[in-house]
């Protein structure tokens, strides 16, 4: 069986070297630095997994998240229900080395009905950004190859399910795809096919959708030339332009997006451990002003002559608020009650005026290195 790593060709970033092979060769030694999206997803998943496997919900999750996490819980609950011979694998574990050496993963929730010789194969998605589809999903498929084949049950059909109750779709949180045992097992050839062609030393490059979440995003050559190449077009309403070509270029959109997003965080990155790109360097961010901490707000309002209804609505107003209502002369009168800080560090040329930020004071802001999430 695998361990814990991350497959470089793994279920979740299928839909990236799927479509652009060369992207695997072209991610080695970079390393991803996660979002506060993926953290948020990551503990997403570990509290669903908890609360499956013990009934437990955690003390300090936030209603958002548990509102989410109890979408997946029950539908999950409600299979159980229905089908009582119905075996549950949280967290399954699957290697799929007969196919291709380096292919293993893990399934959020696997369901067997031995009755209906049925597979159900679930994913959790937390993120709300963007809908994922089920049908023809290449992750999903490449889950259900791996639960279908870890089982060597007797199975007819495969239903694989995205759960995904923060994100917007037509169809509802919980979007099905039913697929025939044996048409599954085919996909394990295009699999195969697909993960051979990242070893070529001459693997494509493809730019598209799917650079989003590329770890190399911010070096691909390609990439970087269809930014170029997009940017040089001129659509004004007072030219002509050709149509299919501004067509193209919503279409090319995402993927230079991603380009500029994935210049903007390497660069950072690679200012983070003391490799600066010549001409720039780490500044902190202009401070914001803010309460102190264990503000006394009946202090604040005797001090500004001001009444409690006029300070706090619900939640005390903001500095610059009770500045507004204070008037000219506000600043002074709340000075002793504010501080300013910054929220962290930024990139900026040699020219800004503000100065160097000390490489101890940075630690606090190190990256943490993930791989792409599912």
């Amino acid at each position: 069986m695998t361990n814990n790593s991350h497959s470089k060709i793994g279920a979740s970033s299928m839909y990236r070297w799927g479509n652009c092979p060369g992207s695997v060769k072209l991610s080695e030694n970079i390393q991803s630095v996660s979002s506060t999206h993926a953290l948020e997803g990551t503990k997403a998943h570990e509290i669903a997994e908890r609360v499956l496997r013990s009934g437990q919900w955690p003390n300090d999750i936030d209603a958002d998240m548990r509102d989410a996490i109890q979408v997946y819980v029950e539908y999950i609950h409600k299979l159980q229900a229905q089908y009582p011979d119905g075996q549950i694998y949280i967290e399954h574990k699957f290697d799929l080395s007969e196919i291709y050496l380096g292919c293993f993963g893990t399934s959020d929730c696997v369901f067997y009905v031995p009755s209906l010789k049925k597979l159900y194969v679930i994913d959790y998605k937390h993120g709300s950004g963007i809908a994922v589809e089920a049908v023809d999903n290449l992750q999903l498929q490449y889950y259900g190859l791996g639960s279908l084949l870890a089982f060597k049950s007797p199975c007819e059909e495969v239903e694989l399910v995205i759960v995904q109750p923060r994100c917007f779709h037509a169809e509802g949180p919980i979007r099905r795809w039913n697929i025939k045992a044996v048409d599954l097992l085919e996909f394990a050839g295009e699999l195969k096919e697909k993960a051979f062609a990242t070893e070529d030393p001459d693997a494509k490059l493809n730019p598209g959708k799917w650079c989003r979440f590329c770890p190399a995003k911010a070096v691909c050559p390609k990439l970087a030339e269809k930014a170029m190449s997009a940017a040089q077009e001129e659509f004004r309403t007072e030219l002509s332009y050709d149509p299919a070509k501004l067509a193209q270029a919503l279409i090319d959109v995402e993927a230079v997006e991603a380009w500029v997003k994935g210049v903007r965080e390497f660069a950072y990155a690679e200012a983070q451990h003391g490799r600066c790109p010549p001409g720039f360097k780490l500044v902190e961010k202009r401070a914001t002003r803010k309460w102190m901490s264990g503000l006394d707000p009946k202090a604040l309002a005797k001090t500004c002559k001001l009444k409690l209804s006029d300070i706090s609505e619900n939640k005390i107003k903001s500095p610059a608020q009770i500045e507004k209502l204070l008037g000219k002369g506000g600043k002074p009168l709340i000075a002793d009650f504010v501080t300013s800080e910054s929220s962290g560090y930024a990139l900026a040329l040699e020219s800004d005026p503000r100065p160097a930020a000390r490489r101890d004071a940075m630690s606090e802001f190190e990256p943490v290195i993930t791989d792409e999430t599912d």
